[in-house]
This record gives structure tokens, sequence and C-alpha cells, in this order.
């Protein structure tokens, strides 16, 4: 089997086999969820993050014929979520990122990574389809430039595990050829509840890098869901398994239910 359908097996196997018990609604962290907001309501959604230490191809490769590496801080997606029906909602974001070159010839261009519109249909209580589509963005950002028009697919899930919930996705991205082409994107997470309204989180998310073929992203995520009032307060760190990968990461999201 290659190497890049091996987290995507052990997801779908994870989710397939987890046991059948009540769990509350654990949010995740990075990845997508599977239930949708609900008829006529509306929820304002935002995520910050720091990526230290990311790789990336250069023009003209150091010693040894590394790549080089660079510092990403994206603040995105930012945006809103409506309930048109029970199972069935739709939305738009927008992410704007700012690349800080480490070493000479890598990034260090600001701007849009794009605008995006989607929508999400929930098929049953485990899993969900959602469609989107991007553009606006700029070519010369980094990890994920835009040029044109990309369209995605991506099929959340999740199943109650004891006290908690295991979840996961697996998406496909359709990109312009001159900025990456197409790449798989996965991921596999728990959420285990610590008291009310707290769950501590454990993710692994990657996707195929859509800069360098062969070169693969996948993070650790350690982080915590957090009702503190109205809002849904979502920390975490971040630790980079393969060499594209930041190092480590540190980032929050927001959610605000209208």
């Amino acid at each position: 089997m290659h190497s890049k359908w091996i987290p995507w097996t052990c997801a779908v196997a994870a989710v397939a086999g987890a046991s059948v018990a009540s769990a509350a609604d654990h949010r995740p962290i990075t990845l997508s969820s599977v239930p949708v907001i609900g008829t006529d309501n509306t929820e304002l959604f935002g995520h910050a993050a720091y990526e230290f230490g990311r790789e990336a191809r250069v023009q003209v490769p150091g010693p040894g014929n590394e790549n080089g590496d660079y510092d990403n801080l994206r603040l995105g997606p930012l945006g809103f979520r409506y309930g048109l029906t029970d199972d069935f909602e739709y939305g738009a974001y927008f992410s704007f990122v700012s690349n800080s070159d480490d070493d000479d010839g890598a990034p260090d261009d600001s701007g849009l990574e794009g605008i995006t519109g989607f929508a999400k249909l929930q098929l049953n209580r485990h899993f969900a389809l959602e469609l989107g589509a991007r553009a606006g963005g700029d070519e010369d950002v980094r990890p994920y430039p835009n040029d044109g028009l990309d369209f995605y697919v991506n099929l959340p899930m999740q199943r109650d595990l004891g006290p908690g919930l295991v979840y996961g996705e697996f998406g496909y991205t359709i990109q312009d050829e001159d900025v990456g082409g197409t790449y798989a994107s996965w991921g596999i997470g728990y959420a285990h509840p610590l008291d009310t309204g707290t769950n501590l989180n454990f993710e692994l998310r990657g996707d195929e890098n859509p800069e360098v073929s062969g070169s693969n992203h996948m993070d650790l995520i350690v982080g915590a869901g957090l009702q503190v009032e109205q809002v849904h307060l979502r920390p975490y760190v971040g630790l980079g398994l393969y060499d594209a990968s930041p190092d480590v990461s540190f980032g929050i999201g927001a959610s605000l239910p209208l």
C-alpha cells in the first residue's frame, strides 16, 4: 500500500470499528465536524495560528539540496455558517496568511489564501458530505496557494467511543496545476470529556503537500474544547511529524452562535 493512504486507512478502521455508546457534542479542534447547525441557526467562526519551521521548495536549494524553512501566520478560516434545514447548511469564509522566511529563497509573501463558499449535508449521525469552491487567493503564499478556482470535497465522520467521540475526515482538492494540482487530505481524532463543556482532544491531521510532490504534511494536535459563556474556544499546540510540516505550531479556534 502506498504510504500516503496509510493514515486514511487507519482513520476509516478506527471510526468504523468504535463501539456505539452515548457521547455529548464534542467538537473537533482542527478537523471538520459531522453535525450541521440546524434550521435557521447562524454561527460565526474563526481561527488563528502561528507555525514555526515549515519547509518549502526554493529556487536555489541550500547545501545538501535542502529546502528553505519559513514561519507562517494564518488568520482563518474566518466566516459564518447558516442552517437551511436540520440536515443542510451553507457558509463562506476566508483565510489570510503571512509567510516569514528563515532561509534565502523561502516564502516571505502575504495575502489571501482564498475566499471559500461551502455546503454541507449531514447524511446521518455518523457521516456528512461537504462540497466547496475557493477563489481570489494569492499564488505566491504558502503552503496552500490559490490561482483561479479550486474545488474540494470532504467526508467528515464520527462514532461514539466510551464517554468520548472518535472522528475523522477524508478530503480531495482539485487545484490549478500551476500552483500544485490535486491533492488528498485526511485526519483522525478523539475528544474525551473532562467536565461539563470541557473536552480534551487529540488529532492527527495531514495532506499531500500541494507544492512539493512526495513531501506530505502531518501534524499531531493536542488541544481542548472550552465553553465560555456563548463562545466555544479551541486552543491547541501542534507538532510536525513530517519534514514539510511546521516544527511546532500554536493556534486557537472560536465559534459564536447568533
